[in-house]
This record gives structure tokens, C-alpha cells and sequence, in this order.
């Protein structure tokens, strides 16, 4: 079941799933057209879950597999798979971009590459990282932004021109959180076309085992450890509300960790040390609480308008323990920066 969310994702996507020899392909008719309106849904964004709705409910009646659906200029995806039990699980950015990177590595040749690498983000789960590792690979980490994920890229390729052996790297797969994956280097960004059909191979190889990528995620999960992750997106209407957010960033920084657990604080308002042969990081008004646990939260303001986003890791034994572990990380933050 597909859905472009009224964007520009209909025909590309369909047509590549179609060459790959996915011929049943079922669409939301009532979001095919494009519409910068959006009449169907609250936001045409992957993250909210509302956006798959209507899919997901068309998928019950089909008995679809999987149901995707691409934002309106069809970089990021979002998916929900049906599992053992019937229903239509929704699948988080940071769970999809971890059986990507396993799907990828385990369908790679990686002998053909001297130095492959991957790319995330400080604020993606650690879960993806740990199987790149596990393979071998390098794990290089940005800010934010899938633009950084492109420039790392680019530097890889200008080391092999310039003969620069210590950023010759050969680039494999990137992700970030917010539902947005690159395997190969076609791109400088998030490519939803790409990793749609990448997706649905995944499935189709999940499903030839007798399983879905609901089951994928819990081998992994057995494997590596339970990871559950989360984000509280915080707007403070008013002309005040960025002089608010400037204090709640100045308090944490004066005040030190609210976490008694801390392992280590990263403050990325000041130079950090990039990968070694790549110098520093950009500088950014972010701060990461990485916990003894293996946990962290970070907290990063936005740049443009009063908004506040705080992140959530937690690495637990099961979902048990990490669903309690959020809710104290959460609480702790929150009721720290006044937004409890």
C-alpha cells in the first residue's frame, strides 16, 4: 500500500518498484493527486503519525504487507508493517534506518571496498551504529541535518581525487531519525525513491523467511539490545518565547547534567572533535546527555523559531525497562527545563 501524502513521490516511486518486479501495488487514489493543499491530512510529514491513516486503514481491507507512504517532495518515508497478528505496526525513522543499515551491510560485498563507511547524525540511535561496527565499518557522526551526511560524502570523494589518505572512505549508507536514508552516493540527500524500494526488498526478503520486519527488529533487538527512542517537540508561542528557550539552554549549561547517572556531557555550541583526520565538527546549540546505561537525551533549540526539541535513547534489556527508563529520562529533563 503506497501513499505520495498529495506529493511528488507517485510515479517514481511506483516506478521502480514496478522494475524491481513489485507488481502489487495498491495507492490511497484520494492522495495521488498533488495538492499543496493536503486535504486528506493534518501534515504530509512521515513523523506524525497520523500521516499513514488513511493508508493503513485501506491496507486492513487489502490485507497489505506493508504500507509506505513519502513526503510531498519524496525524500523521507515513513512505513507501517502488518504483523503476525493482523494489525499495521508504525515504524519509527530510527527502526527502519537499523534494518536498513543490516539489510545493506549483509547485502554488500564489503571485500570490493578498502574503507567502507557509514554516516548518522548525533541525535540517530545508536542501534544502526553498532551493526556497522559489528561488520567492520566506520561510523562517522554529524550534526544535524541530512545536508552534512552530502558534505561527508562529497570529502570522501575529493580524498580519493587528492589522494588524501585519511579521509578516503568509501560511503555506503546514511540516516537520520526523522525518516531520512541514502544508500549509495546518486545523492547529496535523503532520497525517499531509493529507500522505498530498498524497503520493500527487505520485506519481501523478511516475508520469504516467514516473517515480517517486525520479527527483523527483534533478532536485531536480541542480538544488540533493546533500543527505544522518542522526541518531544516543544513550540513557546509569544514574543517571548525565544528568550525562554536562550534561558532554558543557558541553565543547563551553568547548571550542569540534571542526570545524576552522567557519563559524559557533549556541548556542540563549542568546537567538538570530529572523526580522527577530519578535524572539528560545526559548531550548534545542542547539548547530549550520554548516560552510564548507554542511554542519552540531547536537547537542541531551533535556530528560527521559538521551538525546542529534546531527544531520547535509551538502551534497555527489554521494552519494559526501557518504556520506565524513558519515562524517568523524560521527566527528569522536562521537569528541569519547566515544560513538565
Amino acid at each position: 500500500m503506497y501513499t505520495p501524502l498529495h506529493g511528488t513521490g507517485n510515479i517514481p516511486v511506483q516506478k521502480v518498484l514496478r522494475l524491481d518486479g513489485f507488481i502489487q501495488i495498491d495507492t490511497v487514489s484520494a492522495q495521488v493527486v498533488p495538492d499543496g493543499n493536503f486535504p486528506t491530512i493534518v501534515s504530509p510529514n512521515p513523523e506524525d503519525r497520523r500521516a499513514l491513516e488513511m493508508g493503513i486503514a485501506q491496507a486492513r481491507k487489502t490485507d497489505a504487507d506493508i504500507v509506505l507512504g513519502t513526503d510531498p517532495d519524496s525524500d523521507r518515508v515513513g512505513i507501517a508493517v502488518r504483523t503476525a497478528k493482523g494489525d499495521h505496526q508504525l515504524m519509527t525513522g530510527n527502526q527502519v534506518g537499523a534494518l536498513l543499515m543490516d539489510f545493506v551491510l549483509n547485502h554488500t560485498d564489503l571485500d570490493k571496498y578498502t574503507h567502507p563507511a557509514v554516516v548518522k547524525t548525533v541525535v540517530t540511535s545508536e542501534l544502526g551504529a553498532k551493526i556497522a561496527k559489528k561488520h567492520g565499518i566506520t561510523v562517522f557522526s554529524t550534526l544535524t541535518g541530512f545536508k552534512f551526511i552530502g558534505e561527508k560524502i562529497t570529502q570522501f570523494e575529493q580524498a580519493k581525487k587528492n589522494k588524501n589518505s585519511e579521509q578516503d572512505y568509501d560511503f555506503l549508507f546514511g540516516y537520520e531519525e526523522s525518516y531520512g536514508y541514502l544508500a549509495g552516493t546518486h545523492a547529496r540527500d535523503k532520497d525517499a525513491v531509493v529507500s522505498a524500494l530498498l524497503i520493500c526488498e527487505m520485506a519481501a526478503e523478511a516475508k520469504a523467511e516467514g516473517k515480517t520486519l517486525v520479527d527483523k527488529l527483534d533478532e536485531i533487538y536480541a542480538e544488540y539490545g533493546y533500543y527505544l527512542d522518542a522526541l518531544d517537540s516543544f513550540t513557546l508561542k509569544g514574543k517571548d518565547g525565544l528568550e525562554r528557550i536562550a534561558s532554558m539552554m543557558g541553565s543547563l549549561r551553568s547548571d550542569g547534567s540534571p542526570f545524576v547517572d552522567t557519563k559524559a556531557v557533549i556541548d556542540y555550541i563549542t568546537p567538538v572533535d570530529a572523526e580522527q583526520g577530519f578535524g572539528k565538527l560545526p559548531t550548534s546549540n545542542v547539548l547530549k546527555y550520554i548516560l552510564d546505561d548507554g542511554s542519552w537525551t540531547a536537547v537542541r533549540p531551533s535556530g528560527t523559531e521559538p521551538k525546542i526539541k529534546i531527544y531520547y535513547s535509551v538502551k534497555a534489556t527489554d521494552d519494559v525497562a526501557a518504556s520506565n527508563r524513558l519515562t524517568e529520562i523524560r521527566n527528569t529533563i522536562k521537569s528541569k527545563l519547566g515544560l513538565d
